[in-house]
């Protein structure tokens, strides 16, 4: 879907050149190439942008109705339509994740911005499913070169929220995260 503002023009010339290619007859009898792109353009002002976004996927559909004749910008809204209509649920469903990706944390600044304990909890603090790799990586560096920890302790502090077994239970992940806070807990004190 885009996200920039449509080029209504720039569509229904990209439809005509389109069309070019898939029909002998572009226009219709007492119509005009030039009419029938600025019929188009106005009548793909009244549609959203992700409406327009389709024309594509409504011409593929009308060009499976074999034709030596190009459909009319009426036909070609209606297949637009049709076409949005169909994908509705998937609009909305991505203007919601938009909505979520927008809450999006940024988990370097976080990282950077930390100290030393919180460095230490932050996988704790943070799934890791949710970080970027390289600050997995940089977590795993940052407790050799500070902690003296070797890379597979790092990655049970990285693995905190992770199922120990496939199809684990709630009480499964809780007693795994008791157990990883005692083995730090006892190597801190050894």
């Amino acid at each position: 879907m885009s996200h920039i503002k449509v080029n209504h023009k720039g569509v229904a010339e990209e439809i005509y050149e389109y069309l070019t290619h898939e029909y002998k007859f572009l226009v219709h009898k007492h119509m005009t190439l030039e009419g029938c792109k600025s019929t188009l353009t106005s009548k793909l002002k009244r549609l959203t942008d992700h409406q327009v976004d389709f024309w594509l996927m409504a011409l593929r559909e009308i060009g499976m109705h074999k034709s030596d004749n190009a459909p009319t910008p009426t036909e070609i809204i209606a297949a637009i339509l049709a076409k949005s209509k169909e994908f509705k649920p998937v609009i909305d469903n991505h203007r919601a994740i938009e909505a979520i990706v927008e809450d999006v944390i940024d988990y370097e600044a976080l990282w950077k911005a930390a100290d030393d304990q919180q460095k230490h909890d932050f996988f704790i603090d943070n799934r890791f499913h949710k970080v970027p790799p390289y600050i997995r990586y940089w977590f795993v560096k940052y407790n050799q070169e500070h902690r003296g920890w070797s890379p597979h302790e790092s990655h049970m502090l990285i693995k905190y929220w992770a199922l120990p077994f496939t199809h684990a239970n709630e009480g499964a992940v809780v007693n795994n995260q008791k157990e990883i806070v005692k083995y730090f807990r006892e190597r801190q004190h050894a």
